[in-house]
């Protein structure tokens, strides 16, 4: 599942995305250069500087286990809420660079 952020989406579309990967491997939110959202595996692919160069932005990587994707993350509505927030202020125009920290 992805978001394109270049259309209208809700918290709601967010939440699914999230919610539709298990919280058993690392996991890394990022936005493509075209503005769609996904969630990357990074667990079986790792990425480096020229990869991340290629990103509209990118977020943290989230660890298997620490609860940041899957059913339970999805139904975390502050969560879910934060982490649109920060796709809104930075899609399309970056509001720092590339890496989105968000306090969670």
């Amino acid at each position: 599942m992805t978001l394109d952020l270049k259309s209208e989406w809700t918290d709601a579309e967010l939440a699914r995305l999230i919610g539709s990967v298990a919280d058993d491997r690392d996991w890394r939110l990022e936005v493509s250069a075209e503005g769609v959202a996904d969630l990357a595996d990074k667990t079986a692919s790792p990425t480096g500087v020229d990869y991340d160069a290629t990103l509209h932005c990118y977020f943290e990587t989230w660890m298997a286990g620490t609860d940041f994707v899957g059913p339970s993350a999805a139904g975390d509505k502050t969560l879910v809420g934060k982490l649109a927030k920060a796709l809104r202020e930075n899609y399309p125009a970056l509001k720092a660079n590339k890496f989105v920290f968000v306090d969670l």
